[in-house]
């Protein structure tokens, strides 16, 4: 199960999984309980009232930084969109270096780079898509890369070139960046923590209203939802393919909007 999550299957899938997987261990927890209850001391319950709180803390620490991380990781991909518009706005400006002859076939080499690298975060949830888009950029950015280097070649005096060779060259850099960051996600063996610390604390949820021999529905349906909710979004933070949270490529769709103004 650790590694059908870990391959990231639908959102949806999982968020379907994610319900039962919080809800049963509860209900299974409540009626093992209620039906082996015995009375206990005070101090009993007392010890037992503070492991279990102990135990809660411990899953909301693991829940808060798995979210953090994810969340963090979501954000540093996002930075990297905005840093990718950037790069090509300002390769697009040093086309004036290239000579004239030049200008235009450059411009619209760069126009093109840009609409690929669109497109492959656009067929994120396709990875043949995803793929070919990808490979389509990269050969642009060598056709890129081959005329600012002989250009640079042509003329070793002309510091210009050594400008625009080092912008292709970031530009580049940021896609390959990028598209490590991409496919770079939370181990498996954390997402496996994750799932633990939901069914975890789900048993210890049912242990509690057994020996109350209350069930309590609502607040066992509410609790399990949230357990199911936090750790769907975690997973969905750290996907960025083709879950509910996706990025945001606003900032190249305006950089691109610019070159073909």
């Amino acid at each position: 199960m650790i590694d059908a999550f870990a391959s990231r299957p639908h959102p949806l899938l999982i968020l379907i999984v994610l319900v039962p997987l919080a809800l049963i261990p509860l209900i299974i927890a409540y009626l093992l309980t209620v039906k082996n209850a015995k009375d206990d001391t005070d101090q009993g319950e007392a010890a037992f009232g503070l492991g279990v709180g102990a135990i809660f803390g411990l899953i909301a620490l693991i829940l808060g930084f798995s979210f953090a991380f994810a969340a963090e990781r979501f954000e540093a991909r996002r930075a990297l969109i905005v840093q990718e518009a950037i790069a090509v706005g300002r390769v697009d400006l040093q086309a004036d270096f290239v000579p004239k002859a030049q200008q235009a076939p450059f411009r619209k080499l760069i126009a093109a780079y840009a609409q690929a690298r669109l497109e492959s975060y656009e067929d994120l949830s396709d990875v043949r898509a995803e793929g070919a888009a990808v490979e389509r950029a990269s050969d642009l950015h060598e056709k890129l890369w081959r005329v600012v280097s002989d250009d640079a070649r042509s003329d070793t005096r002309n510091l210009l070139y050594n400008t625009l060779v080092a912008s292709v060259d970031e530009m580049g850099d940021i896609a390959e960046a990028q598209r490590a960051a991409v496919n770079n996600h939370v181990p498996a063996a954390i997402v496996g923590i994750i799932l633990f610390a939901t069914v975890a604390g789900s048993v210890l949820m049912g242990v509690t209203f057994g020996r109350a021999k209350s069930p309590h529905p609502v607040l066992s349906t509410v609790f399990c939802l949230l357990c199911a909710a936090t750790v769907f979004t975690i997973i969905d933070l750290d996907d960025g393919r083709r879950g509910f949270i996706r990025l945001e490529t606003a900032p190249l769709q305006s950089t691109i909007k610019d070159l073909h103004g």
